[in-house]
């Protein structure tokens, strides 16, 4: 059941991340968007703040900063992130 919620809580995340671009890629208000799903992970238990956590964390702080095309690149890098504590159990 747990892993039911860990995954789904994930996949909730990649979505948010690929709404994130989406918001940019049409010129929309993806600041704010973008400062919620920081708010939500810095909000993580500090028992779930793996190597990797830590590593996602950084790179969605960097995107305010990014142009579009290492932007698009880190968005999708931090999906598959992701994917990869899904395979590890983490996060």
């Amino acid at each position: 059941m747990i892993k039911d919620v860990e995954e789904g809580y994930r996949n909730r995340l990649k979505n948010k991340l690929f709404g994130l671009l989406c918001e940019v890629e049409k010129n929309g208000e993806w600041l704010p968007f973008l400062d919620s799903i920081i708010i939500e992970l810095e909000g993580f238990p500090e028992e779930q703040k793996t190597i990797n956590y830590i590593t996602l964390l950084n790179k969605v702080n960097s995107l305010r900063y990014l142009r579009y095309e290492y932007f698009r690149k880190t968005v999708f890098d931090c999906m598959n992130l992701l994917s990869k504590e899904n395979e590890n159990g983490l996060l």
